[in-house]
């Protein structure tokens, strides 16, 4: 849940949003024009980034490769998920293997462990001298030591654990990324709101001091009405998580890691 003990989390993620949206939204203003753009992919990488802060930490969260198979994997996990859905069950196995989606995961998967594998190895690590010299680990505040100390035994590896970010960095990035583009597309719908809530936003970061934190959102309540407006028929994706989920946690460890995941998603 979240606490004070999260707090400098929460505002180094919240600085990292700020960060991102201008250097992948840019692109979409060098013109005063006019002109179509393709607004998921950097929607994508701004919640990849935003997310992996609490995920992984700093440097990874900047890392480009890093955003790349996380937003890769998320989209190509979900054309999958969708193109089999369309199959009969007898035949998804061969559709499966035909378009050869296993190699496609499982290269996800080498690659992510490949940029993981430094950072986990060094806090087993020094978990580990910790211990044998009787002294307190100070673990990292993110989601892969949330992970690393809730995992079953077995499954305390490079690759265990590089699987499980890569799943939790799924369900944040399809969720908030296709929250964020539902309600781009409903206020373009309903252009009548543009206005009170352009309004809204102007007047509380200038109360704030020109300062865009958590205390001018918190003035923006019809924002935040016509968000939770927009979501309230969007549907969550945890029995798919929960059911991979449970190959490496036990019952209680996945009800945790919900927790925490929720805890991230709200910052």
């Amino acid at each position: 849940m979240l606490s004070y003990q999260n707090l400098p989390l929460m505002v180094s993620i919240f600085k990292e949003s700020i960060l991102a949206f201008p250097y992948r939204m840019l692109i979409i203003y060098t013109t005063k024009e006019w002109r179509p753009v393709k607004i998921f992919p950097p929607i994508q990488k701004i919640v990849a980034r935003a997310g992996s802060r609490a995920f992984v930490g700093l440097p990874l969260c900047r890392n480009e490769d890093w955003l790349t198979i996380s937003t890769g994997f998320t989209s190509d996990v979900m054309t999958t998920i969708l193109e089999l859905s369309n199959k009969s069950k007898l035949i998804r196995p061969f559709y499966a293997w035909m378009y050869d989606s296993k190699r496609v995961m499982n290269s996800y998967k080498k690659r992510a462990e490949g940029l993981l594998t430094p950072s986990i190895q060094a806090r087993l690590e020094a978990e580990r001298v910790a211990e044998k010299n009787g002294e307190v680990y100070e673990k990292p505040n993110d989601m892969l030591q949330w992970l690393t100390d809730v995992v079953e035994p077995q499954h305390k590896t490079t690759e265990a654990l590089s699987e499980l970010q890569l799943l939790t960095t799924f369900a944040s990035i399809i969720t908030t990324s296709n929250a964020f583009l539902n309600t781009l597309y409903d206020l373009a719908a309903h252009q009548e709101c543009i206005q009170p809530i352009r309004e809204e936003i102007e007047a509380a970061i200038s109360a704030n001091g020109g300062v865009m934190d958590r205390a001018a959102l918190r003035k923006m309540k019809k924002t935040d009405s016509f968000f939770k407006e927009s979501m309230r028929k969007t549907s969550g994706l945890r029995k798919y998580i929960t059911t991979s989920l449970h190959h490496y946690l036990s019952p209680k460890a996945c009800s945790y890691f919900f927790v925490k995941l929720v805890s991230a998603a709200r910052l």
